[in-house]
């Protein structure tokens, strides 16, 4: 009997092959793209990583993979008294507290701050962490940055918390989203 190779850890070689695999079918999606946009070569598009891509008040928007602790739903979140409007309360990550922002009410987007959905994204930078509330994660995707793409602002998200246009291959072509900044949401908490 042969010893079984242990697939659990990150570096295993389960992970490094759908890593592998990921990476060759974005780059063959990439290639076809740029040829049927009769794109040739020259015109690059930078591979940014994976990130975590959501939605927030209808606006495509992605974190990068390394800003994100944790995904899913809240399920108990403890007002506390003397709060900002913003933060809900805290919650307990498996012995840590944790500080829970409702990203509606924080940009004040209209008509949605009360809701019963409690899906979240534990992201975290520079030793500080929330809970961000958001309305739908919808997976991870490798980004690319491209030449020439234009930035453009968000009705609902002030343009200083985002860090630029990015976009990634799909069946149809490309799709484009914003990269959200972790970093200045979580300075503007803090500042609060």
């Amino acid at each position: 009997m042969s010893a079984q190779p242990d697939m659990s850890g990150p570096d295993s070689g389960l992970a490094v092959l759908l890593a592998a695999i990921d990476e060759e079918v974005a780059e063959e999606l990439r290639k076809e793209q740029l040829h049927k946009d009769g794109f040739d070569a020259a015109q690059t598009m930078e591979e940014i990583g994976r990130h975590l891509c959501f939605v927030l008040a209808g606006q495509h928007l992605a974190v990068p993979l390394s800003l994100v602790l944790e995904i899913g739903e809240l399920e108990t979140v403890r007002p506390l008294p003397f709060l900002p409007e913003w933060t809900e309360g805290v919650t307990n990550l498996r012995g840590e507290i944790v500080s829970v922002t409702n990203l509606s009410v924080f940009f004040q987007i209209p008509g949605r701050g009360a809701r019963k959905s409690r899906t979240a994204i534990i992201l975290h930078e520079g030793g500080l962490k929330t809970a961000a509330i958001v309305d739908k994660i919808t997976g991870t995707r490798l980004l690319y940055k491209k030449e020439g793409l234009p930035g453009s602002s968000l009705a609902a998200i002030p343009a200083d918390f985002l860090a630029g246009p990015a976009l990634f291959m799909a069946e149809h072509g490309e799709n484009r989203l914003h990269l959200f900044n972790v970093g200045k949401l979580l300075a503007a908490l803090r500042l609060q």
